[in-house]
């Protein structure tokens, strides 16, 4: 039995720099991160790479989060991200 984390398919947000999470951090705020994916279904996503269990994924609201962190910072959020 392998453990593995999960996230619902639509909390993913997909594009050419790769595929990105936000997250609730320890003040309330939100950041995104990049992750790696794994297997996939219409419901769930395997994460391999990026989160630790117990993090707060944003599910409900992620692309309306990143559309507006692109209007105020850029169009390339993960600028300066690692990965």
């Amino acid at each position: 039995v392998k453990n593995t984390i999960a996230v619902p398919t639509n909390a993913l947000i997909q594009d050419t720099n790769g595929v990105t999470v936000w997250l609730e951090n320890a003040e309330g705020a939100f950041e995104s991160r990049m992750v790696s994916v794994g297997m996939t279904n219409k419901d769930y996503t395997e994460i391999t790479d990026g989160l630790k269990a117990g993090e707060k994924v944003v599910i409900s609201g992620a692309y309306l989060l990143n559309s507006e962190y692109i209007f105020k910072k850029g169009s390339n959020p993960m600028e300066g991200h690692k990965m």
